[in-house]
């Protein structure tokens, strides 16, 4: 595809973008803006994306696919653990209620920590800092990893984040927090004023800890939490647990309604006032 061409075809989809998010923040829905679009608010810099994110709690999510139905888009939850998709054209909006290894899901605490931003010209919450940098630790597959994606935003929001939270949000997976860190150590040593001390004297001694124990342990791979399928043989041949905390956070994925009848069932069953409460 030629670069005109390309550029045209982005500008198109970025239209179908902004109508999805306009029908959200016209009916004030609780969402937020995540992936290339809040990093873009983050740092200042584009870098090219296929979609657009959409984080929003699990028990809202048919409320917003009711909403971006009304506006010509078609629906699909695509795993009930964590994702699902509205399609228009050939544009796609990712709508996220948990990442995809089950460990954070999208709660209150995602809302209270976000920013406000201009997305697609419209007045738009964006998910926090320390999220971002939490959820993309564990983007470590095979055909994608988003460590740099951390390390920018580590370089332009260290002296504001909260490492507290970040810190918080990992909990018992700190060793995926100290390997982020040192990957922006060794991408930018001359930024290295910008880690947090303290932390990291905390992540190397729980590392030294961890190293010398003599403890017992019981066949582990936490390998899918990173990627979910190159480690899949340990689990599946030798029997280790499989570690991710996935469940299904909503419903099986019911047919959804041709638009006469979605507009009775909104008529009869309008989504509860607390639903539309935050995110605007």
């Amino acid at each position: 595809m030629e670069p005109r061409d390309r550029e045209s075809r982005d500008l198109d989809k970025q239209k179908i973008y902004a109508e999805g998010v306009r029908a959200l923040v016209e009916a004030n829905a609780p969402f937020l803006v995540g992936g290339g679009f809040a990093l873009y608010s983050y740092l200042g810099r584009w870098r090219t994306t296929k979609d657009v994110d959409l984080f929003i709690q699990a028990d809202d999510l048919h409320t917003v696919l009711h909403i971006l139905m009304r506006a010509g888009f078609q629906c699909e939850i695509t795993d009930t653990a964590w994702l699902a998709k509205a399609r228009k054209a050939d544009a796609c909006i990712d709508i996220i209620f948990c990442s995809y290894n089950g460990l954070f899901p999208v709660d209150k605490g995602w809302f209270e920590n976000a920013r406000r931003a201009m997305v697609l010209g419209l007045p738009v919450k964006i998910v926090g800092p320390e999220e971002i940098i939490a959820s993309k630790s564990f983007v470590a597959a095979r055909d994608r990893f988003d460590g740099a994606d951390i390390s920018w935003l580590i370089r332009a929001t260290a002296l504001k984040l909260d490492w507290s939270r970040i810190e918080g949000l990992m909990r018992d997976h700190w060793q995926v927090l100290l390997w982020q860190l040192l990957h922006f150590l060794y991408v930018f040593p001359s930024e290295r004023h910008l880690l947090p001390t303290a932390l990291m004297g905390r992540l190397i001694g729980a590392l030294g800890n961890e190293i010398t124990a003599d403890d017992y342990e019981p066949l582990v791979c936490r390998g899918p939490m990173l990627d979910p399928r190159l480690y899949q043989a340990e689990i599946v041949v030798r029997g280790a647990a499989d570690p991710r905390p996935r469940k299904n956070l909503v419903p099986e994925d019911a047919p959804y309604l041709a638009d006469e009848e979605l507009e009775a069932e909104l008529v009869e069953e309008p989504p509860p006032a607390e639903l539309v409460a935050e995110g605007s």
